[in-house]
């Protein structure tokens, strides 16, 4: 693989292991709530499937760090670039979760787990750190200005997923640690968001490039997140007098749903009526949507209204078909590539 061809591998490409993890965490709350056994089986072929992609993408981008001139300096200059290594922390909190739920808890795993997740939160709050200093610094090109600049602050608030079985293997241990890096974590991607997804909303909605289309869907898995985050925080009280009301929890989870599903019909409509080809930013919907699954499926659990349910099945529809769709494209991307290279033997 020659030069041309590996400068093609960013950190945007990262994007198709986050997407297929999420495609896995939908099916295994699916079969959290149906407990059938071949949705399980989907579910551990999918997040297999999502390490080893990791794994190829991880090592091909080293690879063209390693051979390509000038390419630290592109990555740190690029808001889009930046913004996407943040999908790095990500994959590492929400893939050592879904092993947890797939082999359980043993104290060797736990103790591993308990690293990284300090590795991963210190990496994101880097990475977020880097894009507030551009942002402030940097002179930006209007392309730039896209939502992918809002994954920083999401790869923080992800740490949650690994976050929950952490406190409540470790308790009064590290769990206090956690739990304050946890509550600590939704300021920081929830006021972050409001700033920067300001920011990027301004930026797109006055440019409209076609390959920032797909990350109009991040909107809802902020949202989401916050949800997750809020709901997951009041199954744990570690420090005396910092504590959320269930009750509070669950209605404001309920208003964020809603900003969610209008989101989420907006851009289904942007989808159908603005196909894309031959772009990977179309893995940009399956993390998202992998957080809407999750909070629909917690809400759904202390409201019990059926319509949930069925909204829940929906979005795995979805997420399914626009997970097809963005190999789809994928293919043509690296068949383009693969052309290209022949050319230049």
């Amino acid at each position: 693989m020659n030069k041309a061809v590996l400068s093609i591998f960013g950190s945007e490409w990262f994007g198709i292991s986050i997407s297929t993890l999420a495609l896995a965490q939908a099916f295994m709350l699916l079969f959290s709530h149906t407990h059938y056994i071949y949705l399980k089986f989907f579910a551990e072929t999918l997040t297999f499937l999502g390490l080893i992609i990791f794994i190829v993408i991880f090592i091909l981008w080293v690879l063209r760090v390693l051979t390509s001139s000038g390419v630290k300096l592109s990555h740190w200059n690029n808001l889009t670039r930046l913004s996407f290594t943040a999908l790095i922390p990500i994959v590492g909190f929400v893939l050592n979760y879904q092993l947890f739920f797939l082999f359980g808890f043993n104290s060797i795993t736990a103790q591993i787990s308990l690293v990284n997740y300090f590795f991963e939160y210190a990496l994101a709050f880097t990475i977020g750190i880097m894009l507030g200093y551009k942002l402030y610094t940097k002179e930006i090109t209007q392309k730039e200005i896209n939502y992918a600049i809002v994954i920083p602050p999401l790869s923080i608030g992800a740490g949650i997923f690994l976050a929950a079985p952490l406190m409540s293997y470790f308790r009064f241990s590290y769990g206090t640690i956690i739990y304050f890096m946890s509550i600590m974590g939704i300021g920081i991607f929830f006021f972050l968001y409001i700033f920067i997804g300001s920011l990027a909303l301004s930026g797109h909605v006055t440019a409209k490039h076609q390959e920032s289309l797909p990350t109009t869907m991040l909107p809802v898995g902020i949202a989401s997140l916050i949800v997750i985050n809020l709901l997951t925080i009041t199954n744990f009280s570690f420090i005396q007098g910092v504590a959320l009301s269930l009750n509070s929890v669950k209605f404001i989870s309920i208003l964020l749903w809603g900003f969610e599903l209008w989101n989420f019909i907006v851009v289904l409509f942007l989808i159908i009526t603005n196909p894309t080809r031959g772009q990977l930013g179309i893995w940009a919907y399956g993390f998202p949507l992998g957080l809407f699954a999750t909070s629909t499926i917690k809400i759904l659990a202390f409201t019990n209204l059926e319509f949930m349910y069925v909204a829940f099945i929906v979005i795995i529809i979805v997420m399914l078909i626009l997970w097809v769709y963005a190999w789809l494209n994928t293919y043509i991307i690296v068949h383009s590539i693969l052309n290209i290279d022949k050319v230049g033997k």
